[in-house]
């Protein structure tokens, strides 16, 4: 009798007594090692998700790859908050004014644009740059909103137009044409862009994180564009000429981030350019009153995103 139909078959021979023995201990081979096969089959499907799951985290499949890379990352905590600004470039007008925090403990990025006629107790915050620099505002604003703003930068127009050039380019979806002449004298700027998705230079950032804070007040996408603009610059490629990047930045801002202060903070830095891709982002409008004051539940807002 033929059990199977292609090479390397099984015969059974139609007499003999040996022959019957065998055919015998065939039988029961085969009946075996199909309840095996069949009562494995059960077990896995009932106590494993998948085969890989199975076999242990030693089995080398794609998906495992890249969890394992990841496990594979620097252990980062804590939250720090930053603020940007900046200026003409004789340092005197504040053209926008951005609170940032790397919440470390998620891998988020969070990012909070305010006007630049906010008042403060009386006193507008463009005002207080003027009388105390980003120093000044840095402090009054901790004061103000209720949290520790850790450090802070000012670039001018300039020096931030030619430290983003280092960094590259980033793709961005513009929501309509643009087509806008603003400031005065020496500090004027120009912004010509269509619909859709467009490469912007470091110079179209500047003058659109400005456009959007003077001419349409539109706090929110000027948020939006900041955290664009990091998870697309903050990558692993530019993570390769970090330290010749940190000196340039050093150079281009007034700041009071330290080396110190970059090199306790290389391996945030490391896990936020490698998954630069793969980083929660959180845009918080500011409301104003009639007054240019915060509205409370705008301040409430903010302070709940940014406290540590």
């Amino acid at each position: 009798m033929r059990l199977f139909k292609n090479r390397g078959d099984f015969y059974i021979p139609k007499s003999g007594k040996g022959s019957s023995k065998e055919a015998k201990i065939l039988f029961i081979l085969l009946i075996f090692i199909v309840l095996f096969t069949v009562a494995f089959v059960i077990l896995l499907n009932h106590k494993y998700d998948s085969a890989a799951e199975f076999f242990g985290k030693g089995e080398v499949t794609v998906t495992q790859k890249e969890e394992d890379n990841e496990l594979n990352l620097p252990t980062i905590t804590g939250k720090t908050n930053f603020l940007v600004m900046e200026t003409d470039d004789s340092g005197t007008n504040l053209h926008y004014i951005i609170i940032l925090q790397a919440d470390k403990n998620s891998v988020s990025y969070k990012a909070a644009a305010l006007s630049t006629e906010l008042s403060l107790d009386g006193e507008k915050i463009k005002d207080v740059y003027k009388t105390g620099g980003g120093a000044g505002v840095q402090k009054r604003l901790t004061e103000y909103l209720g949290f520790e703003i850790d450090y802070y930068a000012v670039f001018t127009t300039n020096s931030f137009v030619n430290f983003t050039g280092k960094l590259g380019t980033i793709i961005y979806p513009v929501n309509s044409d643009i087509r806008y002449s603003g400031g005065s004298g020496d500090d004027k700027y120009t912004i010509h862009l269509n619909e859709g998705e467009q490469k912007l230079s470091g110079r179209d950032i500047s003058n659109l994180l400005r456009y959007h804070n003077e001419k349409t007040k539109d706090y929110f996408t000027e948020g939006e564009l900041v955290l664009k603009a990091l998870t697309g610059l903050f990558n692993a490629e530019n993570y390769e000429k970090a330290e010749s990047l940190f000196r340039l930045f050093i150079k281009s801002t007034t700041t009071d981030i330290s080396v110190r202060d970059f090199e306790n903070g290389k391996n945030a830095v490391y896990v936020y350019c490698v998954r630069n891709n793969d980083i929660t982002i959180y845009t918080v409008n500011s409301q104003y009153d009639d007054n240019n004051v915060l509205t409370q539940n705008s301040a409430r807002e903010i302070k709940g995103y940014f406290s540590k």
